[in-house]
């Protein structure tokens, strides 16, 4: 009895801490993908965004950032294509993509997708259809290779 009350107590310091999901696929592969489903191109003139993953960027950061765009704070940090600052913001909790079935990738493909339309084709993201434009590209992307 005590052993196993032992093994109780102690395990949750000898647990292994969950790494952060990775992505599958190179940034540029994805972005690469995401041109194709817009018929665009790539243009060297236009700056490519940094991606920030959640387990590397303070809430304070993200949420300073991003709330000029969403009109508050968020309490975590979600994916989130930042207009003003040029940044993409990715979860990288691998519980997440896995309890989903789904992978980081696609979501990097969802907030690429943002990128293009407000930065190549100069659309406004506060238009609702392009959130819907962005799941579909998204969901096809996961489709194709995120199995």
């Amino acid at each position: 009895m005590k052993a196993l009350l032992f093994i109780l107590v102690c395990l949750p310091v000898f647990a292994k801490p969950t790494e952060p999901a990775k992505l599958r696929y190179p940034v540029e592969f994805i972005f690469e993908k995401v041109l194709e489903k817009k018929f665009q191109t790539y243009r060297s003139d236009v700056p490519f965004p940094p991606v920030r993953f959640e387990s590397k960027t303070s809430l304070k950061d993200f949420q300073d950032d991003i709330e000029r765009q969403w009109g508050f704070r968020p309490d975590r940090i979600t994916n989130a294509f930042s207009v003003h600052s040029n940044t993409i913001y990715l979860n990288d909790d691998a519980s997440y993509y896995e309890r989903t079935g789904r992978c980081m990738d696609d979501s990097l493909a969802h907030e690429l997708t943002h990128y293009v339309q407000d930065k190549y084709q100069g659309w406004d993201l506060n238009d609702d259809s392009l959130e819907w434009q962005a799941i579909e590209i998204q969901a096809a992307f996961r489709e194709e290779y995120c199995k």
